[in-house]
Formats: structure tokens, sequence, C-alpha cells
């Protein structure tokens, strides 16, 4: 009898204090809605009455409208309205009247009285284009009715206060009612399932109603006591069986999107996607049951990527990506074992087919929707996180490792080419190489190692062959994308590093060759696609140029290294002449300059003693640098129109100056060196003495005398940077002799280095003086 009374309490506590107030509102609400719209209708229509009577031509006015009824009137007729006019539709507006016919007579509430034209009948209709306005033009609309501050405060915030309060008093009622027995515990789910299929039922009559947003948080809050009723009945009372409990909840998730969909409303969708993808933990998270949890996610991934073609719901994808993560994981960290990884990855290889789907999907609703693209890059993680994982639970197992980098590097290159984004392929070169370079580096069964080659030449191959495919379909008069240039010196650098990395520790007398293969290997590929793709070709070049720089220098030692950067330096130089491409030239300076420092080494290291002056190894290889340099500044300035023309030229004629110098330098060191270890040897420590302070005169003045030659071929050639050059020299010089020369040498030495200084500064200063008067005179 308790349990009976204290349920009847329950139900009318709750039709009392919850359902009939909102209903009520509800109602209110309607009726003064349409109260509003039958105002403002009116207003329309007597403001187009009054256009018309303005218009040329008009008839006699009519009698004066009936003033418009206050909106305290209208508040007044509220609640006749609601119960006259709860099922009638909205009323239509009629259209506008000529304005050479008669106008309609009025009747004293305001509404227009049909009438019959006194010699043709019923006055005719216009005909009115679909969609056209309701208002003659130039008459502005009525302007809605705006909430106020109070009445919103007064009709809405104190209404949902009321409701928070109300549950909060029969949330305490429930539970004083549990406590003392009233309820048992079947008949608690029962009401849990009752009140959350009426919700459920009443949400979906608000939103048949128009009110969508009530209604649909009403369904929404139904779903989720569902959920809660399920979860009790199987956890909390132990009254249903594991099974029992899946299939309602499944249900709840299927009853939950079906309204999703058949309203379009996202938040729905992603309520029932939650409740689904929790199923499974909620009924058995203590059971590791893999394949069915696995498989169980991918189909609600699929029922997700039906959402997502149908209503372009972006936030439901990521949604689902997220949820599959988390869900994966978790599983992980609780039943993974190393047995189970070939297993796992097919499985999550499943699951990323099914997010690359929702990619390509996205893509195409981007039209639909402003949140399709940033969430496809979002589930663009979805490729590199299943990468890193594969990675892991495929360990070391070098045969799977290998074959798995293949097929990722197919499926990834194909995926590109699909996508149409060239700077995918780079990526994939990018966390396919990096693994594999580990993997080679660390190698130490014998029996691997044919494999590891063939797998560094086919990943090689493969993305050579992915960019001869996309470019196949390029027009070959357009220019080159700069995501191929990076993908071609990425893919061009891999094999030999590859291969560089396995011979280092195994047989280092082979890369070399193996370099020196690869450099004629870029070159055969720039011949052939010096006709179809002639930019892209000068890259090849560029990558031959690099390999065989790699190559001299391990073939051979000292200043020949420094030569062979050299010629390919002018060799990749003049090539960007003829392409007119920006790469090539800081290739090729990128190339002397190594060169230089190279040389420079090779300046500062002495001579071996009884070594020739000029006529010596160091002294070819400068030399021929130094030719290099200033052929390649005559060629650029055979093009001053070539992109950084001039400044390309100012480095390399400088440069070549100041190796130039450096090497005069070096020699001259070396003969006074060589003079004082044969006095040193004769046993004259003196000599010695006298061929240290002879070395600082001779560089004092032959560092004077290379300046102005500068300044007078910078003059004879019109040349400015030469003439800077030698003023800087002038001043090393002057400081050399001031702080080094005065201070240490003896007078007669002195003497000499001052007196040679000044008299090449009184020459230089006299070219200057004839130079500029000859100027003047011009």
């Amino acid at each position: 009898m308790e349990i009976l009374i204290g349920l009847v309490f329950l139900g009318a506590s709750l039709a009392v204090a919850f359902v009939l107030p909102v209903l009520s509102y509800l109602r209110a609400t309607q009726a003064t809605q349409r109260a509003e719209a039958l105002s403002r209708e009116v207003q329309a229509l007597r403001a187009e009455v009054a256009a018309l009577r303005a218009a040329p031509g008009a008839p006699a006015p009519a009698p004066p409208l009936a003033p418009t009824p206050t909106p305290t009137a209208w508040v007044e007729t509220v609640r006749d309205l609601a119960a006259a006019s709860e099922s009638a539709p909205p009323p239509v507006l009629a259209p506008p009247v000529a304005a050479d016919g008669p106008l309609p007579e009025m009747a004293p509430d305001g509404s227009a009285v049909e009438t019959a034209h006194a010699d043709h009948g019923p006055a005719p209709t216009p005909d009115v284009a679909e969609g056209a306005p309701s208002v003659a033009p130039g008459v502005p609309r009525p302007e809605p009715h705006v909430e106020g501050l109070e009445e919103r405060i007064g009709a809405r915030w104190l209404l949902y206060a009321g409701i928070g309060s109300l549950i909060l008093g029969i949330s305490y009622f429930i539970k004083f009612a549990f406590d003392n027995g009233w309820v048992s515990e079947p008949l608690r789910v029962a009401v849990g399932l009752l009140v959350g299929g009426a919700l459920v039922a009443v949400g979906q009559r608000f939103v048949r109603q128009g009110l969508a947003l009530f209604g649909h948080a009403l369904s929404g809050g139904g779903l989720v006591v569902l959920y809660v009723a399920i979860y009790a009945a199987l956890h909390i009372y132990d009254l249903i069986a594991p099974s029992t409990a899946f299939t309602a909840m499944l249900g709840v998730t299927l009853l939950g999107t079906w309204m999703a969909d058949r309203h379009g409303v996202q938040v729905l969708a992603a309520l029932a996607l939650l409740g689904g993808f929790l199923t499974p933990a909620l009924v058995g998270g203590g059971e590791n049951r893999q394949i069915f949890l696995f498989v169980y996610n991918a189909l609600l991934m699929v029922g997700a990527l039906v959402m997502v073609a149908r209503h372009a719901w972006a936030g439901v994808a990521g949604l689902a990506y997220g949820l599959a993560v988390a869900m994966a994981l978790a599983w992980g960290v609780r039943f993974y074992r190393p047995a189970a990884g070939l297993q796992t990855l097919l499985l999550l290889t499943l699951q990323l087919g099914i997010v690359a789907l929702m990619i390509v999907t996205l893509r195409r609703q981007r039209g639909r929707s402003v949140l399709a693209v940033p969430a496809s890059w979002v589930l663009l993680s979805a490729p590199v996180l299943y990468h890193a994982v594969a990675l892991w639970l495929i360990g070391r197992s070098q045969g799977v490792f290998l074959v798995y980098l293949l097929l990722a590097t197919v499926a990834g290159l194909s995926a590109a080419y699909h996508a149409g984004w060239r700077w995918a392929r780079t990526i994939v070169l990018g966390l396919v190489a990096v693994p594999f370079l580990d993997w080679i580096g660390d190698l130490v069964t014998p029996r691997w190692h044919a494999a590891g080659l063939v797998t560094a030449v086919a990943l090689y191959l493969l993305h050579l062959a992915g960019q001869w495919r996309d470019l196949s379909d390029d027009d070959p008069t357009v220019r080159v994308p700069i995501a191929e240039f990076v993908h071609t010196h990425a893919t061009g650098v891999f094999l030999p590093l590859a291969l560089y990395t396995f011979l280092e520790d195994r047989a280092a007398w082979w890369n070399a060759p193996m370099l020196t293969a690869l450099a004629f290997w870029n070159l055969g590929i720039a011949a052939v696609l010096r006709v179809r793709m002639p930019v892209l070709s000068w890259q090849f070049v560029a990558l031959a140029a690099t390999l065989g720089a790699v190559a001299i220098s391990e073939w051979f030692e000292g200043p020949v290294v420094a030569i062979g950067w050299a010629l390919e330096g002018a060799a990749l130089g003049y090539a960007g002449l003829q392409a007119r491409n920006r790469w090539l030239d800081r290739g090729a300076l990128t190339l002397f300059s190594l060169s230089a420092l190279r040389l420079m080494d090779a300046l500062a290291s002495p001579l071996a003693v009884g070594t020739w002056p000029v006529v010596n190894a160091r002294a070819l290889a400068a030399v021929i640098i130094v030719g290099a340099m200033a052929w390649l500044a005559a060629r650029v300035e055979e093009a001053p129109e070539h992109f950084g023309g001039a400044l390309v030229r100012h480095v390399l004629i400088v440069g070549a100056n100041v190796l130039a110098i450096a090497w005069m330098s070096a020699e001259i060191i070396h003969v006074f060196a060589e003079r004082a270890y044969a006095s040193t040897a004769a046993g004259l420590p003196a000599g010695a003495a006298r061929a240290d302070l002879g070395e600082q005169v001779a560089l004092s003045v032959a560092w004077a005398l290379y300046a102005v030659g500068l300044v007078a071929a910078g003059f004879r050639r019109g040349y400015a940077p030469a003439r800077y050059l030698a003023i800087a020299l002038f001043g090393l010089t002057i400081v050399k002799v001031m702080t080094k020369d005065i201070a240490e040498l003896d007078r007669v030495y002195q003497m000499l280095s001052v007196l040679a200084l000044g008299a090449l500064l009184v020459v230089a200063s006299y070219l200057y003086q004839r130079t500029a008067g000859g100027r003047k005179a011009e």
C-alpha cells in the first residue's frame, strides 16, 4: 500500500510540478508567437494599402483603417487564440492588387472583404512571381518583435530556475522513496525505462509542433536515461544478462541514429555514437574479445561514414575517429599481448580504410560544411598514427618489416596520386625512410643484407615511378611546383644515404664507386627529362653534381677534393645560367664555398720540407679553383638579366681574389720557412731569424702590390668591387705594418716595410687622382 501511495504521489508530483507547467508555458509561447505574427501581417497589409493609395491615378481613398491592436490587446487575447487557432494553418498573404484596379473594402476590424467588380465580375488577381515580396517596393517591413530583458527574465530565466528547483526536489523525493523501500529494484528500472521512453516520445511530439530545439533536448535526455536504466539493470541490480543489455543499448543507439538522420540533428547523432562506442565498456569491459570489439567499432564508424555522406557532419566524423582511437588504446593498455600483434594490425588496417573513406567524403562535402576541410585535416593524422603503431607492433620482425614498408609506400603513393596532393609523396618518403635507415644501420644478420639492399632500391624506384606518373599528367609548359623539387632531392638523397649507411661498417671502399655510379645515373635521368620537363631535368643535374662532389671526397684526399668541387660548381653554375634556375645558382655557390674552405685548410697547413714553391699540388688547386670562379663570373657577365646575375658575379670575383691573396701569402710563407729550416739545419740561428723578418716584409709588400693591381684593374675595367677590395687590403696592410712590423722587425726591415708601403700608397693615390682628373676633363 505504501509503495502504491508513493508511486501515485510521485506521478502526480511529476505531472503537476514539471509536465503541466512546461506544457502551459509552451502553449502560451505558441499563442503569443502566432498573435505577434498576425499583428505583423496586418501591419504589412496596412502599409501595402497605403502605398497603393499613394500611387499615381489611384481612386478616391477608402474609409480609414481601424487602428492596429496594441501589444497589450494582443496579450489579452492570447488564451482565446491558443484555443481557437492551435490546429489552424498560418494565414497566407494575398498578392498585391494592381495600382489601377479597385481597392478592396476594409472591414471595421481591418480585414479585407471580397467584392465583385461592377462590370467585369471578380477583380482579377495579378500574376506574382514565386518568392516575390508581399509588401510594395519601397515600403519598409515592420520590424519583428524583440524580446526585452524584463520579458526574457520573467518568461524564460524564472521558468528555467523553477524547473531546476522542481527537478532537484523531485530527485530528493525519489531518493527518499528508494531508501525507504517504496519502489522495488525491477520497478526502479521499469520507471527509468518508462521515463526515458516518455521523454523521447514527448520530445518527438514537440519537434512535430515546431519546437525542434526543445524537443531534441528532451529526446537526447531520454536516450541518456535509457542508457542509464539498462546499465543499472545489468551492473547495479543484476536483473538482465550482458547479452540482453548489449542488445538493448544497441537498440537505443539505433533509435538515436534514426532520429538524428530523420531530423538532421548532429547532436543526436553524436550522442548515439558516443553511447554506441561506450556500450562494450558499459556491458562487458572486463572481457578480452578483441575481434568482436574492433569489428563492432568498425561498424559504428561505417554508420558515422553514412551520416557524413548524407548530412556532411564533420563533427560526427571527428568524434567517431577519436572514440575509435580511445577504445583501441584502452583495449591495448589492458589486454594487448605480443602474440596478437599481426591480428591487431589487420583490425587497425580495417578501421584505417574507413577513416580514409571519411576523408574522401569530407573533401567532397566541403561545399556543404565549413568544417569539412578542417575535419579532414584532423583525420589525416590517422595514417601517421597507424604507421607509428604498426612499426611498434612489427618490432624487429625482419621480413614483415620490409614487406610493410613496401606496402605502405605503394598505398601512400597511390593515395597521393588520387588526392592530387604532391607534398604527400615527400611525407610518405620521410615516414618510411627514417625507420628503414635506422633498421639498415643496425642490421647484423647477414642473411637479410640482400633483402635490405633490394628494399632500398625498390623504395627509391617506387618514388621515382610515382613522381613520373604524377608529372606525366601535367602540362609541360606549366611551372613545376616546389613540392616536386623537394621530392626529387629527397628521393635522390635517400638511396645513396641508405647504401652509404649499409656499406660504411661493412665495405667502406665501395662507397666511392657507388656514389660515382649514382651521379651518372642521375645525369642519365636528366638527359631523359631534358625534352619533357627541362626544369626538373636540371634538378637531377644538381643531384648528380652533389653526389659527384661527395664521390670525389671519397676517392681523393687533400686539395684534389677542392678541385673537383670547384669544377662541379662551375658546371652547375653554367647549367643554372642556361636554365635560369636560382636553385642551381645557389648549389654552385655552395660547391664553390666548400671548395674554398677546403683550399683554405690546405693553404693553412705547412707543406713538406723540400716541396717546390708555386709548383706543387696546392698551388695547382688554387690556380684551378680561382680560374673556375673567374670563368663562371665571365659567363655571368654575359647574362646580366639572369636572376641574381650581378650579385653572383660580385661574389665570384671577390672570392677568387681573396683565394689568390691567400695562396700568394701561403707561398711566401713556404719560401721563407724553407730558408729558416735550412739555416737552422746548418746551425745558423741568425739566418733563421733573418728569414722570419724577411717573411713579414715580403707579406706587407706583396699585399700592397696586389692592392695596387686591384686599383688599376678596377679603374681599367670600371669595376668598383675590385677597388673596394683594394682599399680593404690596404687597410689590412697598414694595420699589419703599424702593429707587427714596426713593433717586431729590426730597423732595416722596418724601414723597408714602411717605405714600400708608403710608395705603393702614393701610387694608388695617383691612380685615383688621375682617374678623377680624367673624369673632370670629360
